[in-house]
């Protein structure tokens, strides 16, 4: 790797798009992946009220359809579209207009006066398509590589039951391995101030000072929200959004941005300009206007 040479007894290839190509390094076959486009759009905290539960359209072997779903915090998101990409455009992220339009004929196919007015944002993903239509998991014809791969809709869904499969019935056999009586598998989530009661703000606060620092006015996310999301890991604006919520809200960032960022570079030691939004290549700055 970029950091050393690492000598391990088991290597779980659970690296998405790139599977096959991960696996043709080791020297295991793969099928093909292809990569399918998703785009959504997210509507605002008011356009939740319209449904109750996830509507769904007749599925088609491709997609199971354009839906509408209720977020957990009010809002709608819709999509996701369903494109078939070219094997070499495995980062083309992007929305395009088709697509965007395509999300919107069939929200209102489901929701005919849904507001689109509302709309906070629009974003894609991909999801990698096999050749063979179906997820690559279980061991390899190389000892110690095991497969991970090839995670379709409804790849998230089946994720929890893909890992206990792969570590109990796989990987735990072939090398002996015993649980730890130490192990702990789940760990205390990061608290909200929006969550909180007066009586229970107010106490953090006589704590800790930063928990009356609001850095997020749309989410209700304080100071201490987001050092606690950095010491548990996040070194990018989005580690911070995905841990607290600031970000996430009507403004989209346009108000906590800098002020999460002077965060991340107070804690991390870092200048601003080398504070990224997802890692490298995504700086958001290059550097002061004035001396």
């Amino acid at each position: 790797t970029q950091k050393g040479r690492y000598v391990v007894d088991a290597i779980v290839n659970a690296t998405g798009l790139f599977a096959d190509r991960i696996s043709e390094m080791a020297g295991v076959p793969f099928p093909p992946l292809v990569p399918r486009r998703g785009e959504y759009i997210l509507l605002d905290e008011p356009a939740g009220n319209l449904v109750r539960s996830v509507l769904f359209p007749t599925p088609n072997p491709i997609t199971k359809g354009i839906l509408v779903i209720p977020t957990v915090d009010g809002g709608l998101l819709l999509g996701p579209t369903a494109e078939d990409l070219s094997p070499t455009d495995k980062e083309a992220t992007e929305t395009t207009a088709q697509g965007i339009s395509q999300v919107i004929r069939g929200a209102q196919k489901l929701v005919p006066k849904i507001p689109l007015t509302q709309a906070l944002k629009t974003f894609a993903g991909l999801r990698p398509e096999p050749e063979n239509g179906d997820f690559v998991v279980g061991p390899s014809n190389a000892r110690g590589f095991y497969q991970a791969g090839g995670m379709r809709s409804p790849g998230l869904t089946a994720a929890p039951a893909i890992a206990q499969f792969l570590a109990h019935e796989v990987i735990a056999p072939d090398l002996a391995l015993k649980k730890k009586s130490t192990f702990k598998p789940k760990r205390e989530r990061i608290p909200h101030a929006a969550e909180l009661s007066e009586e229970e703000w107010e106490k953090l606060i006589r704590e800790d000072p930063r928990w009356g620092r609001i850095v997020c006015f749309c989410n209700t996310v304080t100071e201490s929200e987001v050092v606690d999301a950095i010491l548990r890991g996040a070194r990018t604006l989005d580690g911070v959004k995905f841990r607290t919520r600031a970000g996430f809200g009507r403004c989209q960032g346009s108000f906590c941005t800098p002020k999460i960022m002077a965060i991340l570079a107070r804690e991390l030691g870092l200048s601003p300009e080398k504070i990224t939004l997802r890692g490298h290549g995504s700086e958001l700055i290059s550097g002061k206007v004035r001396p």
